[in-house]
């Protein structure tokens, strides 16, 4: 039983060849020490470790440089990560098209999980091969990298992922954070629409099985939290999937004490525990039963791109979690994007494309009938938000269109408003006033750009909301 984020989408509506198509940006750490050695704790074993006085943190170097050990000295220092089999750990793992993916020789995924598309994962496939390890170093006391060719999940036939992952992991106090980068050097050229994206997946063994957030519309006011999967309810598989603004989640034991991922970027979040109210509370790391979280962003993963994050990893109770959380969010009162360098977390749906994942200043779209941008998950309050600004330029066959923004509300409601806007081409600044929406209260998730039934361009400089 692997990581199955698929289920959420459905749920929701190594050789050579891995060098070609290399980006042109990406620039290799100067210090290459494979297998370093000089811990005493690295020695005979394929583990590297980074550890304090509160936590031992440890990376397999035989399956990638994924997570398989982490224990915390407060909780009684059993090992917290689940390894029943290489989907499992704490790792990297990415999602695009075709589905199925067939291998660079024609080799066929296995059939239960061909509808995975191509998604190569950090320790290895559903077959056992293992994903190989290029490049390791420590960078510091509380710092090591991996670099590593990731293997595709879905194959059970050692079939390499035509990219490179790097991981960053640092440790400080009761907190370790994982800087994940995807370099992708793919042969395919084709751009597969956005797929949703764990950021990354953390496994636990089964006594770290309560599943809790905050999922209501007033975050970091000292709010009640939600225990979404305890003991003796029945909950916990299929994952399930929900909102929560202040984006974090935790997987707790008995005693209150636990692990929980803050993911910046996400708030959205897959969790729950899969073996069954009977397993609740005990296992080991090969047993079967494991808790399951992961933040959720949709992305496009371009042929070429290089795509970071950075996710952290709190150890501790409730309080700890939630105060990490609450002094290290970066969501802003009133919603910005400014589409300088990348998409910024946006994707499109419908008929539409753009120049690639690195931009020039603007975000520059081809649409056609039925095409419209998303905006990333986020969290605002519509009394701090009376009007959205967008700068850019349209362009069509027609002098004038309309451009539609939808505003998807806190309880999923949808409004919208339209406006008029020129589409010769040159660049305006066009200011949408939703405070003439009836409908537009509370708390807001986010917002869709949509086309006329025009075929055109846009490049679009910023979005921002304003008071």
């Amino acid at each position: 039983m692997k990581k199955v984020n698929i289920i959420f989408g459905l749920l929701l509506c190594m050789t050579s060849a891995v060098m070609a198509g290399c980006n042109k940006n990406y620039k290799p750490p100067l210090v290459i020490i494979p297998g370093d050695g000089n811990r005493e704790s690295d020695k005979d074993t394929s583990m590297r470790y980074l550890e304090n006085d509160r936590v031992k943190l440890g990376i397999d170097l035989s399956i990638g440089g994924a997570v398989t050990f982490l224990t915390d000295v407060k909780n009684g220092g059993r090992n917290m990560i689940n390894s029943a089999d290489w989907g499992r750990q704490i790792q990297l793992s990415y999602y695009s098209g075709p589905i199925p993916y067939i291998g660079p020789n024609g080799e066929k995924p296995y059939e239960s999980w061909a509808g995975l598309g191509w998604n190569p994962i950090q320790s290895g496939d559903v077959g056992g091969n293992r994903s190989k390890v290029i490049e390791f170093e420590y960078r510091d006391k509380q710092t090591m990298y991996v670099r590593c060719i990731p293997m595709q999940w879905p194959h059970a036939t050692g079939v390499a992922g035509d990219c490179e992952f790097e991981c960053i992991y640092t440790l400080k106090d009761n907190v370790f954070t994982i800087e994940a980068t995807i370099n992708n050097r793919r042969s395919d050229k084709t751009k597969y629409g956005a797929r949703d994206q764990e950021m990354p997946a953390l496994y636990t063994n089964g006594p770290w099985y309560k599943l809790v957030s905050y999922l209501g519309d007033q975050p970091f006011q000292d709010q009640p939290v939600t225990v979404l999967v305890d003991r003796n309810d029945g909950k916990g598989w299929p994952w399930t999937g929900f909102y929560t603004p202040e984006q974090w989640v935790a997987l707790l034991d008995d005693a209150g004490m636990g692990i929980g991922v803050f993911q910046p970027e996400a708030t959205v979040f897959l969790g729950g525990f899969h073996g069954g109210d009977a397993l609740k509370g005990s296992g080991e790391e090969k047993d079967s039963q494991t808790g399951y979280i992961a933040p959720i962003t949709q992305q496009i993963l371009d042929h070429d791109i290089r795509w970071t994050y950075k996710t952290s990893f709190i150890l501790g109770n409730i309080d700890d979690i939630r105060q990490y959380a609450k002094e290290n969010r970066q969501i802003k009162a009133r919603p910005e994007w400014q589409f300088r360098q990348s998409r910024q977390g946006w994707y499109w749906q419908g008929e539409a494309d753009d120049a690639g994942w690195q931009l020039s200043g603007t975000w520059d779209i081809q649409f056609k009938k039925t095409a419209r941008l998303v905006s990333p998950t986020t969290f605002w309050k519509a009394e701090d938000v009376s009007s959205l600004e967008m700068e850019g330029a349209f362009e069509t066959d027609s002098r004038e269109i309309a451009i539609g923004i939808e505003i998807r509300l806190f309880d999923n409601a949808v409004c919208r408003l339209t406006k008029t806007v020129q589409a010769d081409g040159k660049n305006r600044t066009y200011r949408f006033n939703l405070s003439e929406i009836t409908e537009y209260k509370g708390a807001v998730r986010n917002i869709f750009v949509i086309f006329p039934d025009n075929d055109g361009t846009a490049k679009i400089k910023q979005i921002r909301g304003i008071n």
